[in-house]
Parts: C-alpha cells; sequence; structure tokens
C-alpha cells in the first residue's frame, strides 16, 4: 500500500497540503478611502484550480523577527510566509538596507573599541579634519 492510498484511507492529509490549505487561508489588507479590506490572496475560485504544489511555490518564507544573516533560527516563530512578489520587494527595498546598516555599524563600533583599548601614548597622532590657512593680511596705510 503506497503512503499516499494509507492516508486517503485513514483520512489523514500530508503536511503539504495541510500547508497550502494554511495559506490558502492567508489576507491582505487593502486600504481604500471608504476604508479597510481584507481579501484572500489567492481568491479561492483560482485555488481550486491549483495543486498544492503550485500553491506554495507562491510564497516564500521571510525570517522575522531575527534576520537569517544574523543568525535567526529556522523556527516556526521566526518565520513568515510572504507572497513572493512582497517577500522580493521587502528584501530589497527594507532588508538589505538594514543588514548593510548594521554592518557598518558594528564594523565602526569595533574600530572605535579598539581606539579606546589602545593606551593613549601608543595612538597614532590625531590630524585635524580642518585645513589649515593663515589669517589674511593686513595692509597697512
Amino acid at each position: 500500500m503506497k503512503r499516499r492510498d494509507f492516508l486517503e484511507k485513514w483520512g489523514l492529509s500530508s503536511l503539504k497540503i495541510k500547508l497550502a490549505a494554511a495559506l490558502l487561508q492567508m489576507k491582505r489588507c487593502e486600504r481604500t478611502l471608504a476604508g479597510e479590506r481584507w481579501t484572500l490572496i489567492i481568491p479561492h475560485e483560482e485555488a481550486k484550480t491549483m495543486t498544492a504544489d503550485e500553491i506554495i511555490a507562491r510564497f516564500q518564507f521571510d525570517h522575522y523577527p531575527i534576520y537569517h544573516t544574523d543568525g535567526g533560527p529556522d523556527e516556526p516563530w521566526n518565520l513568515t510566509p510572504t507572497p513572493t512578489p512582497e517577500h522580493r520587494e521587502k528584501t530589497a527595498k527594507i532588508d538589505i538596507p538594514q543588514i548593510a546598516k548594521t554592518k557598518r555599524l558594528t564594523r565602526e563600533h569595533e574600530e572605535f573599541r579598539a581606539r579606546m583599548l589602545t593606551p593613549r601614548d601608543e595612538r597614532p597622532a590625531r590630524t585635524s579634519r580642518l585645513q589649515s590657512r593663515p589669517f589674511p593680511r593686513r595692509n597697512k596705510p
């Protein structure tokens, strides 16, 4: 007896089918002048013509609140299913700039920390950021 036949015999669904069913319940908020309106991400009529694999392929899992690059685990509490186009847009406009800023600030902080941990007499001499210019000469009458 094949696994699928066994599952059907006992009235059980595979996890893939359950995941697809859960994803079909996701809604998107559309704001209009009349107020908010919640609609299904994949309309019911369209969903009836799709397989579980096709439904799952329309979503990607976003690591939130801890980014994957920051060591975010692949745990259910840190994964948010998001439609693929929205996930790509969020990654490009929000996640990548935020990750770059975090790396930059971390690097600057480490450089500052290294400077502060170096004894004062061993630090290189500071140079002025402003260019020195002589005072203008006065013409004497």
